[in-house]
C-alpha cells in the first residue's frame, strides 16, 4: 500500500481520509467499446484469440479448446508499475462448464481448465496468425452458457482508488484503526464506500468479490498480492457479460512472478451473490 496522495474523497468520506489515504494506488480502468470491432491482435473481451500459427490453442481437461475470456495488448494500455508495457496477455477458461467456469475450488492455481498465456513479441501480420477458428464450433461447446456473449473491444485509462472493503486487508486494517471501525458502523457511509471502490473491469488496484476474498484465511494465497485482471458482470439490458448471478472474476499473481513475466502460477477466483 502506498504513501499519502492527493486523492480526493467525496465529502461523506472525508472523515475517514486519514485512515485510508495511504492505501490509495493507481490501476488501469478497462472500458468496453461496443461500437468497435477489434483486430485479432488487439485488446478484447471474448471473441477469437491472437494465436500465431506456430502456437497451440490452450486445451482443457476435457481435451477441448478453451475459449478466450480476455486479451490485453499492453501496447494499447497506459503504463503502470509492475505490469508489462508490451506484449499480449490472454485469459482462457473452459467452455465445457457452465457452473464452475474452469475454477477449481480445491486449487485456485490449477490451470487445467483455465489458462493464462503471454506473448512478449506480437505479430501483426495476419497471414502468420490463425484466423480460421471453425474448430471451436466442432468441439461440442455450449456457447450459450459462456459468460461473455460477444466480442468487445476495450479502451483504458489510469485511475486511483483506496483499499476496497472486499479486499482481505480491509478487515485487518479496520480492526486496528478507530476511524475505519467508525466507517464500518455507519451503514450509509460504508455502502457509499463499497459502491465507489473496487468495482468494474480493471488491471491492478483492489479486487471486488460478492463472496469472501480467497486470501482471507490463507497465508499461502495472501502471497498473490497483485490483481492481474478483474472482469465484472454487466448490469445493462443486453447483459453481454454475466458470470452466474452478477458474478465477478479475479486473477491474482505474486509480484515476483509478474515482474519476471511468469504467468504459470496465478490464482483464478470467481463468485456471485
Amino acid at each position: 500500500m502506498n504513501k499519502k496522495t492527493e486523492f480526493t474523497f467525496p465529502k461523506e468520506l472525508e472523515p475517514y481520509k486519514e485512515a485510508l489515504e495511504h492505501t490509495v494506488m493507481p490501476f488501469i480502468k478497462i472500458r468496453e467499446q461496443l461500437d468497435k470491432t477489434p483486430k485479432i491482435y488487439e485488446s478484447k473481451l471474448g471473441g477469437n484469440p491472437y494465436l500465431p500459427k506456430s502456437a497451440q490453442h490452450p486445451i482443457d481437461s476435457y481435451e477441448a479448446p478453451m475459449l478466450l475470456l480476455a486479451q490485453i495488448n499492453f501496447s494499447q494500455a497506459p503504463e503502470i508499475e509492475d505490469m508489462p508495457n508490451s506484449g499480449i496477455l490472454q485469459f482462457f477458461i473452459t467452455g465445457k462448464e457452465e457452473i464452475d467456469y474452469g475454477q477449481d475450488p480445491d486449487d485456485y492455481t490449477s490451470q487445467k481448465n483455465f489458462r493464462v498465456v503471454y506473448y512478449q513479441d506480437v505479430i501483426t501480420d495476419e497471414s502468420k496468425l490463425v484466423t480460421d477458428f471453425s474448430y471451436l464450433k466442432q468441439a461440442d461447446i455450449d456457447f450459450d452458457y459462456f459468460p461473455i456473449q460477444r466480442e468487445i473491444a476495450l479502451s483504458f485509462e489510469i485511475q486511483e482508488e483506496p483499499l476496497s472493503c472486499e479486499d482481505y486487508r480491509f478487515d485487518e486494517l479496520a480492526d486496528s484503526n478507530e476511524l475505519l471501525g467508525a466507517l464500518c458502523e455507519n451503514d450509509d457511509d460504508f455502502d457509499l464506500y463499497a459502491d465507489l471502490y473496487g468495482k468494474g473491469h480493471k488491471i491492478g488496484g483492489y479486487l471486488s468479490t460478492p463472496q469472501t476474498d480467497p486470501r482471507t484465511y490463507s497465508e499461502e494465497l495472501a502471497e498473490y498480492d497483485i490483481l492481474l485482471l478483474q472482469i465484472d458482470s454487466d448490469e445493462n439490458e443486453d447483459q453481454d457479460i454475466m458470470f452466474g448471478d452478477l458474478g465477478v472474476v479475479n486473477f491474482l499473481i505474486k509480484k515476483k512472478d509478474l515482474t519476471q513475466l511468469n504467468f504459470k502460477d496465478v490464482v483464478y477466483n470467481w463468485s456471485c451473490s
